[in-house]
């Protein structure tokens, strides 16, 4: 599907003598990328979406392997602020958070062609091992509320299809996000967005077969329900991830991640307008239509090693809000391990 936006841990030269090994965790990375990390962190509703930079710009993200199955184990650390915003159905001026969470993404890859092109899926399930939150309520007179929770987050599944042409490849999708997370619209801090999202996505790698240089780019357009608990409606989100990167070898690689991030559409419902006219009676700016956009780049860095006859590949990324409008203005680190089964 995360973003699923895909990592690759063998550089696909295209030589006569390229052994088979080279291409077996590809698959890995292309799933990876797809599926995305369900937070409420991130704007829509809460400042967030199912959306979260980073997790589809990856290496050779459109470059996948051999049929089988693959499992990618991601953790990850977010430390994020934002201004006036809603959680749950409570109005706050300001608040922060930090988030470690750990999610295992099982994927298929089949030799099955659709259309021409070669057919993929994964299943995506986050693990929130600890959040904190912390902010001041929106009030006359303010005060801090804090919250802290784990448990399970919005699950997603992700079905694609890629195509391969001299050294371009391509995936076409669509990823899924399930409001399996708990959620109470009494809660400040809650595990799930409490609706659904669908996200159909494209993607395409650039490798050059002897420089070792890579270019990728995943875009993507997700539409969301309704959460009927707050009748809040999150606007419609385009998103742009990509990645610039060179492969010394078939082991070794480093890059730069980048994403772009835009609200097409205002979110609507009771819950907004409310959060508009107390902001406004205390002298605040209005949220207006709480259309976020944000924009950021980081390192990345891939290497892979074998134990017994397994490669294994281990991926370290940092992610830095450069700008952020009505979202956590946030730092993402990750670091992942994956191998074929």
């Amino acid at each position: 599907m995360k973003s699923i936006f895909p990592l690759c841990t063998r550089v696909r030269l295209l030589r006569h003598t390229m052994s088979v090994s080279i291409m077996k965790l590809c698959a890995v990375f292309l799933f990876a990328a797809l599926s995305t990390l369900p937070l409420t962190s991130w704007a829509g509703e809460g400042g967030g979406s199912h959306y979260t930079p980073g997790t589809r710009g990856d290496f050779a993200m459109a470059m996948i392997g051999p049929k089988g199955w693959y499992l990618r184990n991601e953790l990850i650390y977010l430390d994020g602020k934002i201004g006036p915003t809603t959680l749950g159905n409570t109005v706050f001026l300001e608040a922060e958070q930090q988030v470690w969470l750990n999610t295992a993404k099982l994927s298929y890859l089949s030799d099955s062609r659709v259309l021409g092109g070669r057919f993929g899926a994964v299943l995506s399930i986050p693990l929130v091992i600890d959040a904190d939150l912390s902010g001041e309520v929106a009030k006359l007179f303010p005060s801090e509320r804090k919250a802290n929770r784990s448990g399970l987050a919005d699950m997603s599944v992700t079905g694609i299809l890629n195509w391969k042409e001299g050294n371009f490849n391509y995936n076409a999708g669509l990823s899924l996000y399930a409001p399996t997370g708990s959620y109470d619209a009494d809660r400040i801090l809650n595990l799930g967005r409490n609706y659904w999202t669908l996200n159909p996505f494209f993607a395409f790698t650039w490798m050059h077969p002897k420089r070792g240089h890579e270019v990728s780019l995943t875009t993507g357009y997700m539409v969301n329900s309704e959460n009927e608990d707050t009748d809040y409606q999150s606007g419609s989100e385009f998103h742009v991830d990509f990645h610039l990167a060179q492969h010394f070898s078939s082991k070794f690689a480093i890059g730069v991640d980048g994403y772009y991030y835009k609200q097409l559409t205002d979110d609507e419902g009771p819950l907004l307008d409310q959060a508009n006219a107390l902001l406004v009676s205390l002298g605040k700016d209005s949220l207006g239509g709480f259309k976020g956009e944000a924009f950021g780049l980081g390192p990345a860095v891939k290497y892979t090693f074998t134990v017994g006859e397994k490669d294994i590949t281990v991926i370290a990324k940092w992610l830095h809000d450069l700008d952020a409008t009505n979202r956590f203005e946030t730092d993402i680190a990750m670091c992942a391990i994956a191998f074929k089964f």
